[in-house]
C-alpha cells in the first residue's frame, strides 16, 4: 500500500510544478528567456546536493558530444514547454506530457530496432486521439499547444535516449552534473549575447519569487524520487497508468486551490469543460497502459 502512496505523491509533486511554472510564466515574467535563465541558474544551485552521494568524474572524451546533446535538450525543451503554458490549461499541459511516451519506444525502434507490438500501434493512436481532442477548437483549427507540447515531448524523449546511452559508460551522478554544468554554461553564454538586457531587467523579479523556483525544484525532485521508488516496488503498467491520471488528480487539485490562490491557477473550471478534459485524460491513460 505504501508503494501506491508514493504515486499519488509523485502526482501531487508533479501537478505543483506544473503549477508553479504557469505562474511564472503567465504572471512573473514577460520574457521567456529570462524565466528560463533563471530556472537554468536555480536548477544548478541543487547539483551539490547529488555529490553526498557521490563525486563526478570527469568526462571520457568519447562522451563530451552525448553530453553536451543532453545539457542542450536540458535548456531548449522549455521555450515550446512554457509556450504551451501560455496557449492553454495547466492541466492539458499536463497531460499532452504523455505524448513523450510515443517518441520513446519510436526512438528504441530507430535505434536497437526494438520490435513493437500490435496493442503498442493501438495505445499511440489513442495517445494522440486523446492530445487531439484536448487541443481541438472547432473546425480546422487546433491550439498551438498540440504543437508546442510535441516539440517538448520529443526533445526530452531524445534527451533521455542519450541519457540512457552516456549511462552505459558512466555514472549517474557524472552524468547529471556535466550536463547540468553543459545546460548552465550555454544559458550563460547565450543569455549574455543575446537576451543581458531581458536578463537584468527580470532580476528583481527573479528575487522576489526565487522561493517558488526553489520550491519548484524540490517538488520536482521529490516527484522524481517518489516515481522512481514506485517504479521500482509497483508494475510498470500500473505506476505508468496511475501515474497517466495525473491530469485528473491536477483538475481537481485546482478546483480547490483555485478559491483560496485564484492568480496561480489558469484553467477553465466550467463542469462542461473539466468532464470533457476529464473523459480525454482517462482514454490517454489508457494508451498509456497499452504502450507499456
Amino acid at each position: 500500500m505504501l508503494e501506491y502512496m508514493f504515486i499519488f505523491f509523485a502526482i501531487l509533486f508533479f501537478s505543483i510544478g506544473i503549477i508553479i511554472d504557469n505562474f511564472l510564466i503567465n504572471n512573473r515574467f514577460k520574457n521567456m528567456f529570462a524565466l528560463l535563465f533563471y530556472s537554468n541558474i536555480t536548477d544548478m544551485l541543487f547539483i551539490p546536493l547529488l555529490w553526498i552521494f557521490g563525486l563526478p568524474k570527469l568526462l571520457p572524451t568519447d562522451m563530451i558530444v552525448p553530453i553536451i546533446l543532453v545539457g542542450v535538450g536540458q535548456i531548449i525543451y522549455l521555450y515550446p514547454y512554457y509556450k504551451a503554458l501560455k496557449e492553454i490549461d495547466t492541466s492539458i499541459v499536463s497531460a499532452l506530457f504523455n505524448l513523450g511516451k510515443i517518441f520513446v519506444p519510436v526512438l528504441a525502434f530507430i535505434v536497437v530496432r526494438e520490435r513493437l507490438s500490435i496493442l503498442q500501434y493501438i495505445g499511440f493512436i489513442v495517445i494522440i486521439f486523446g492530445s487531439f481532442m484536448l487541443t481541438y477548437e472547432g473546425g480546422l483549427k487546433i491550439n498551438k499547444a498540440l504543437f508546442y507540447m510535441t516539440l517538448t515531448t520529443f526533445i526530452i524523449a531524445t534527451s533521455s535516449t542519450v541519457t540512457k546511452y552516456a549511462l552505459e559508460s558512466i555514472d549517474w551522478i557524472t552524468v547529471i552534473t556535466w550536463a547540468a554544468i553543459m545546460s548552465t554554461t550555454i544559458t550563460i553564454i547565450f543569455g549574455l549575447l543575446f537576451y543581458k538586457k531581458e536578463i537584468a531587467d527580470s532580476r528583481k523579479i527573479y528575487l522576489r519569487t526565487v522561493w517558488q523556483f526553489i520550491l519548484n525544484n524540490f517538488v520536482t525532485f521529490l516527484a522524481m524520487a517518489s516515481i522512481t521508488y514506485a517504479i521500482v516496488t509497483v508494475p510498470v503498467t500500473v505506476a505508468q497508468g496511475l501515474m497517466a491520471t495525473a491530469p485528473v488528480f491536477m483538475i481537481a487539485f485546482i478546483y480547490l486551490g483555485h478559491k483560496f490562490w485564484p492568480r496561480y491557477f489558469k484553467e477553465n473550471l466550467e463542469w462542461k469543460n473539466i468532464l470533457k478534459k476529464s473523459v480525454f485524460f482517462i482514454l490517454i491513460a489508457i494508451g498509456i497502459i497499452l504502450t507499456v
